[in-house]
């Protein structure tokens, strides 16, 4: 097939627009990781660069060499997020199951009612005085329970199951299977691609969740913070921090390098995750985010 000459200079537009994104994303990145790999002196005397000047392992050394509240973060990260995304699976797969049906009884005023959740919120304010209310400030369900529903995955798994045939669930009732068996024995089987979708974006969002612990765990519960939180914290106010974590200036440690260690480390996890789950993205997304 001959292409025209528009096409091509198309082309070579996008690939330089590309490029040229890929560097302004990247960048950043990069100079974090370099500062954390990067010593003290080196940090204080040149700042941030993409050239490591002088290699140092300190400021990882300081971050793996604690026990205190740096794993403990890393912990609770590992808790919340893990727990979430359970969560939002089991209560979207429910849900949506059940409003895809047919012959769900008023399944419109079920529908809208999650569409409505979408357009309006009570805001932050609310929000904090329904945490509080129901006794849970200062725990980590106060950061997995608002999280356990999202209306948007459940609406991405409805249209998903709404295309799986509708014979096959014919089929199973015809041999005696009821709506459990066809849900987790049909249905979640071959909805496999939405599922692990949702399962990254729920756990990207819920391991990067800083705000909820700023709203909920005080000072005092430092212990329950998660990785993310910890890191803010860090970068606000990185003397106190550091000496709950267990010290820091008399190991010839600066704040850059530290805080630098903290951002890769606190990442890295999410980093290893997403490739095992990024070719679903695709099949995932197209036809869970169509109604046909």
């Amino acid at each position: 097939m001959i292409r025209s000459k528009g096409e091509k200079t198309f082309d070579a537009f996008n690939v330089v627009f590309m490029v040229i994104l890929a560097v302004i994303f990247v960048y950043p990145a990069l100079l974090i990781v370099c500062a954390s790999f990067t010593s003290a002196d080196a940090i204080t005397k040149y700042g941030y660069s993409v050239l490591i000047r002088e290699f140092s392992l300190s400021s990882y050394h300081f971050i793996f060499q604690t026990q205190g509240l740096f794993f403990t973060s890393l912990k609770n990260s590992v808790i919340i997020a893990a727990s979430g995304t359970a969560s939002v699976v089991v209560t979207g797969a429910l849900f949506a199951y059940a409003i895809s049906r047919k012959q769900l009884l008023f399944k419109k005023f079920f529908v809208m009612y999650l569409v409505i959740t979408l357009l309006f919120s009570g805001g932050t304010i609310s929000h904090y005085m329904n945490i509080d209310s129901l006794g849970l400030m200062n725990t980590r369900l106060a950061i997995i329970l608002p999280s356990a529903v999202n209306a948007w995955y459940i609406i991405l798994m409805r249209n998903f199951f709404e295309n799986i045939p509708a014979g096959l669930c014919e089929s199973a009732q015809l041999e005696g299977a009821g709506n459990v068996t066809i849900l987790f024995k049909i249905i979640i089987p071959l909805s496999f691609p939405i599922i692990a979708t949702i399962i990254l974006f729920s756990s990207v969002d819920l391991w990067n969740n800083w705000i909820g612990a700023q709203l909920f765990i005080d000072r005092a519960h430092e212990h329950l913070w998660p990785i993310q939180a910890l890191v803010r914290q860090l970068e606000t106010d990185f003397k106190s921090i550091v000496s709950s974590i267990g010290g820091g200036t008399s190991l010839g440690l600066n704040s850059e390098g530290i805080k630098a260690a903290a951002v890769v480390v606190s990442t890295l996890p999410i980093v290893i995750l997403y490739p095992f789950l990024q070719r679903f993205f695709i099949s995932g997304m197209l036809v869970g985010g169509v109604k046909e």
